[in-house]
């Protein structure tokens, strides 16, 4: 279409040729056309994300029932709020990047001797977490990519260090164990947030 536009301007065809400028103009409706879908369909997926999100928090509480109440680890709660306010392609983003250390963080079922939960559980919440993800980066490939980390994504993987220093330094403990899965329960809510809060706009 840019290729077409060019030619239209230049002063080796015509500006006043009907059929070039109606052929250009065809191809500008269509990629109106296509932006929208793509928008459309980015918005489907998120309107659809709440009930996978009640999934993957169902299952989380059932590999491990009820969450003791002596397990509390640090929440990045000022780095959610900034998000709350962040552009839609900003939000996307977040969720994918969270995701993904989620998973990589609860795909450890080798360091999960000592705590008593249900591994087949653990692998089924592992797949829909997977599958949230594979479907958000669908989103996100229709965004800018920029050249540099954004502040959100510098400060959410050092939060999920500070996760997977607290299995390290405790041995992979049941009591380690429980606090991860507190603080992803904490992040699972904040994250149905932020999507709900996406889908509206």
């Amino acid at each position: 279409m840019e290729h077409l536009d060019r030619q239209a301007k230049s002063n080796s065809v015509p500006v006043t040729s009907s059929e070039l400028e109606t052929l250009v103009k065809n191809f500008k409706l269509l990629d109106n056309f296509l932006t929208q879908q793509s928008q459309c369909s980015a918005c489907e997926w998120l309107g659809r994300y709440r009930m996978i999100s009640s999934e993957s928090l169902s299952l989380l509480k059932e590999m491990g029932g009820k969450y003791p109440e002596d397990t509390k680890v640090s929440f990045p709660g000022r780095l959610y709020n900034m998000i709350d306010n962040a552009k839609v392609e900003d939000q996307v983003k977040f969720l994918v990047l969270t995701l993904d250390h989620i998973i990589r963080l609860m795909d450890a079922r080798e360091h999960m001797n000592s705590v008593q939960w249900n591994l087949q559980t653990v692998e089924h919440f592992l797949t829909v977490l997977n599958r949230q993800s594979s479907d958000l980066k669908e989103c996100v490939g229709r965004y800018h990519q920029p050249s540099h980390k954004e502040i959100y994504e510098i400060k959410i993987n050092r939060h999920f260090k500070i996760l997977k220093k607290i299995l390290k330094k405790k041995e992979f403990s049941a009591k380690a164990w429980e606090q991860i899965r507190r603080a992803v329960k904490h992040h699972l809510q904040r994250m149905d947030i932020i999507a709900s809060i996406a889908n509206r706009r």
